[in-house]
């Protein structure tokens, strides 16, 4: 039993660490999304503006806004399906949490038990030799 959960323990640290590694790819897909957004109001901020090379590079923002509005769109697919990601390995994480706390709770069980059977027998032992002595 306590190689059950020593590999459970290792298994739990997997799930954790696999999580945590999820949640990061989460995060930067989120980081970037937002990149994108920001820069975009930058550039739509600018093109309203006026100033004396205002048209000189309307164009070339122009672009960058269409690049910058097709990459957001390229990522919001990969940021659901990483939500979803996350929330599975959330699960995972979750049912082998509990899986060693069941454990946890089974070995204690077991261990009480054996220390209550050794203290019955000690407490035999000691009155059956009791008798004995007194001889």
């Amino acid at each position: 039993m306590r190689d059950r959960v020593k590999s459970l323990k290792r298994i739990l640290d997997v799930q954790r660490h696999m999580h945590s590694l999820e949640e990061l790819k989460f995060a930067r897909l989120k980081q970037q999304v937002s990149l994108c957004q920001s820069e975009q109001r930058a550039l739509a901020e600018a093109l309203s503006g006026e100033g004396a090379l205002h048209g000189l590079f309307l164009d070339v923002t122009v672009r960058r806004l269409k690049s910058l509005q097709q990459e957001e769109a390229r990522l919001a697919p990969e940021v659901e399906a990483q939500a979803k990601v996350v929330v599975e390995h959330g699960g995972r994480m979750r049912n082998s949490e509990r899986l060693a706390a069941e454990l946890a709770v089974e070995v204690r069980r077991v261990d009480e038990r054996e220390e209550l059977e050794r203290l019955l027998e000690a407490g035999l032992a000691q009155k059956n030799a009791s008798p004995e002595q007194d001889r």
